[in-house]
């Protein structure tokens, strides 16, 4: 098997805890997901099977959409609801025109602090493993790419917002910030990932959706092939250049029966019968006009 899941993570599982579970479910060791998601929030979490796995740095890179909710009026370790509480301030309820103004300042790429319990690397060693032993309080500082936030309703102390970023984007990071903005402090009670990249929460399946489907012999119509996942192009090679490209060869233009069209940065390789051979950037003005990155088998 191989392609993308795109899997709706439920609350309360960590994101490792996914892809044991589509392990488990398909027989496929080789899998990865395309983005952590905390154990409280849920949503989409495409989970790469099989050769899909050598495209997850690639896919990882597409833009995200979230739905938060927060709460007003304290802060925490972990810049969420379950965090310890470090701070309280109630005497402060921002209106919503403040709420909505301070959240929009955050668009394009503001330099945000990085939760301590958080799974970035500090020195080799995971932020909240450094976190639990109280040896940091935050992981630095990095900047961060926001898209759009839309303010979808407010009324003190409590909120929600949709979000759309890049990847190493904390909304955990944006609620926290702006709560000290606000002078009242601020936490993340809620989450929920509605897109990554191609997949949306409303063709996710739950793990216990995909167990079913595996009963009735129907999971490989849950795959999404990496073609549609990345929405890349397709070069069609000759037959006879099929040996040169799986030597790792990038080959010359007569090679091709079909080249691509050159509006992409990135297409597959695949034999005239449709079998995909590896993914490769396109160089322009060069003899060979598709440089491979990865064979996929």
């Amino acid at each position: 098997m191989n392609g993308v899941l795109n899997i709706y993570k439920e609350k309360d599982m960590t994101s490792f805890d996914v892809v044991k579970a589509v392990r488990r479910i398909t027989g496929v060791k080789k899998c990865g997901h395309l983005g952590t998601l905390d154990p409280m929030a849920e949503g989409v979490l495409p989970v790469c099977v099989g050769y899909a796995t050598k495209l997850v740095d690639y896919m990882m890179a597409a833009d995200k959409e979230y739905v938060a909710q927060f709460k007003l009026g304290c802060s925490t370790d972990s810049y969420d609801s379950t965090g310890n509480v470090l701070e309280k301030c109630e005497d402060i309820k921002p209106d919503y025109e403040e709420v909505e103004k301070v959240l929009k300042s955050f668009v394009g790429e503001p330099e945000l602090t990085i939760p301590a319990f958080s799974a970035v690397k500090i020195n080799g060693k995971r932020a909240y493993e450094l976190a639990r032993k109280g040896e940091i309080e935050d992981a630095g500082k990095r900047v961060m790419k926001i898209n759009d936030i839309t303010l979808m309703g407010y009324e003190y102390p409590e909120g929600m917002f949709r979000m759309s970023c890049y990847k190493g984007t904390y909304v955990r990071s944006v609620i926290h910030e702006a709560g000290l903005i606000l002078g009242t402090y601020g936490v993340m009670s809620g989450l929920i990932r509605t897109v990554s990249g191609n997949f949306d929460h409303k063709t996710a399946y739950k793990l216990g959706e995909l167990e079913e489907l595996k009963d009735k012999g129907e999971l490989a119509g849950a795959f999404t092939s990496v073609v549609d996942a990345t929405g890349w192009g397709t070069a069609v090679v000759h037959r006879d250049a099929v040996r040169l490209v799986q030597n790792g060869v990038s080959i010359k233009r007569h090679n091709y029966v079909k080249l691509p069209d050159g509006e992409s940065d990135m297409y597959f390789m695949a034999t005239p019968e449709g079998e995909l051979l590896a993914f490769a950037e396109y160089a322009v003005g060069d003899t060979s006009p598709l440089r491979i990155i990865k064979l996929l088998k």
